[in-house]
């Protein structure tokens, strides 16, 4: 039977975690960056959302903070098929990219039932592991109505992955009751002559995954046209992709309702 240290460090993850001395081999590292998220010390009490929670970093970690309720959404079936639409030369990529997820729970479906699960799901099986009531429910960012209101939305590295960020900004809107944290990744970059214009630079002909490079200003003016009443950008900072060892620009904004 395969054991924990194998699907740690050869299955499938997106997210780096730390467990029981093991390190996942995620994409992204998001430990070592939290403090750019500037999120509270303590969440006791609050529900939270987690949009694109993809394995749910975030998720765990806002439940390890004293979260009272937190519900991950995520377009991934872990069934093999695509979670989102791709520009249509990439899509062959992009469709062998999502099957690595059925193929990962082929290959350590033993371990993945013995916590109960169906798939590769990631955000559930470290909830089994690490003991947390974490919910988990597939769906898409422009329709959050089915979810509810929630005090504090998450939506970390999605909006240059969509079609139609507008939209999605909405949604958030809709299903936030008092506080939204965006964080944005490929962000575009911005001189002095130009810092203070809403730009998004289309980019769906380079991977086909990402299609929009976004201004802070952009997602700020985005946000105050959903209805946010104060937005603001707490901080910038540059995040390595592991997988191809570059750094990936970000900024997080806070928007309030």
């Amino acid at each position: 039977m395969v054991d924990l240290k194998e699907l740690f460090e050869k299955g499938r993850w997106y997210h780096c975690f730390r467990y029981d001395g093991l390190t996942s081999n995620g994409t992204y590292d998001v430990a070592n960056y939290i403090e750019h998220y500037k999120f509270d010390k303590y969440y006791g009490g609050k529900t939270v959302l987690d949009v694109g929670c993809s394995d749910g970093y975030f998720s765990t970690w806002m439940k390890e903070h004293g979260a009272d309720r937190v519900l991950g959404v995520d377009s991934n079936k872990y069934d093999g098929s695509l979670a989102f639409v791709p520009s249509i030369a990439f899509k062959q990529i992009h469709q062998e990219k999502y099957a690595q997820y059925a193929d990962d729970y082929a290959v350590y479906r033993p371990l993945y039932e013995k916590y109960g699960l169906t798939n590769s799901n990631k955000l559930l099986f470290m909830a089994k592991l690490m003991e947390l009531d974490i919910e988990f429910r597939t769906g898409s960012i422009y329709d959050l109505s089915a979810f509810g209101e929630f005090d504090l939305v998450m939506c970390n590295d999605l909006l240059e992955h969509l079609r139609d960020p507008i939209t999605a900004i909405e949604q958030l809107y809709l299903a936030t009751k008092g506080k939204c944290i965006i964080t944005v990744s490929s962000a575009l970059k911005t001189g002095w002559f130009d810092r203070k214009k809403a730009l998004a630079l289309y980019q769906g002909h380079v991977s086909g995954g990402s299609f929009f490079s976004l201004s802070e200003e952009a997602v700020k003016a985005m946000c105050a046209s959903a209805g946010f009443k104060k937005i603001e950008v707490v901080s910038r900072f540059e995040m390595l992709n592991r997988r191809h060892g570059t750094p990936n620009s970000h900024f997080v904004l806070h928007a309030y309702k």
